[in-house]
């Protein structure tokens, strides 16, 4: 696993359901109050999940640890426990999108995981992926980063230089600040994939902003997200996020419908279908 050169900014996504001191910049926080060096209390819970793998007679085995739902770890940073949508852009990703991920003949191939958690579906993504494919695994959280890159490393090489883990804030002009201190020729991805991302008004138009700005312009790209409607904490309406997404020039198509659970594939305005 690479580890990110770019200096990161204390930031903890309570920030965005709390009231915050006009003082705190946005995308900086109150660092002055925040020990980005801390330690990460060790994790309490361990999760276990096995996929098949449609390119081996092995299975994907995934060892994941986090915290319990009622730790004051999760008051502050939501993405330390596992959330239900997951489990479904797994098996997404597994069902529908494996052939595409093990394309060899795609050499340049670029996935992106936004709000990445504790790491499963970006770490599925990553094993069900061509050996040249390259895996980028985000979230803006700092505690919630430490632990990610602990589940990366349990579950990855050293020496495996196709995947890393950085923070990536949301917003327009934040995925541009990423695209600008991005090495290589490519710097977009093919595929962008999140789960239970968005539980407040505040962050719809952000997240959008973030993939149309880093997303690819060819037909075959896509943000694949799954969304809880009855999350705990939410008070996000669907029709707010799918309005945001035509407004920043998306379509979309709803993959999987499962009581309060839905799963869409959002491309760009006028880009063709995969046949």
């Amino acid at each position: 696993m690479t580890t990110a050169q770019v200096k990161e900014v204390p930031w903890v996504d309570a920030w965005v359901r709390w009231e915050r001191d006009d003082d705190c910049d946005e995308g900086t926080g109150c660092i002055e109050d925040e020990d980005e060096d801390e330690e990460l209390p060790p994790a309490t819970e361990s999760y276990t999940f096995t996929y098949p793998n449609p390119s081996s007679d092995t299975d994907i085995v995934l060892e994941l640890k986090g915290f319990h739902e009622d730790s004051e770890q999760i008051w502050n940073s939501t993405g330390l426990k596992l959330w239900r949508s997951s489990h479904y852009l797994c098996q997404h990703l597994v069902n529908e999108e494996a052939e595409l991920l093990q394309d060899e003949n795609n050499t340049n191939l670029r996935v992106l995981e936004v709000g990445s958690g504790l790491g499963r579906c970006g770490l599925l993504a990553h094993s069900l992926s061509h050996d040249n494919a390259i895996t980028v695994l985000t979230d803006g959280d700092t505690d919630t980063l430490k632990q990610l890159r602990q589940n990366v490393s349990n579950n990855t090489s050293a020496n495996d230089g196709t995947i890393t883990c950085k923070q990536l804030l949301w917003g327009e002009q934040h995925a541009k600040d990423y695209l600008s201190q991005q090495s290589g020729e490519k710097k977009h991805f093919d595929l962008i994939l999140g789960s239970d991302l968005i539980y407040v008004q505040s962050v719809i138009q952000p997240l959008f902003e973030t993939v149309k700005t880093l997303l690819c312009t060819h037909d075959n790209a896509k943000f694949l997200m799954a969304h809880c409607s009855r999350r705990e904490g939410n008070e996000v309406d669907l029709s707010m996020v799918l309005d945001a997404a035509r407004e920043e020039g998306f379509k979309y198509d709803v993959m999987v419908e499962d009581d309060d659970i839905s799963l869409f594939s959002f491309r760009r305005k006028g880009a063709d279908k995969e046949t």
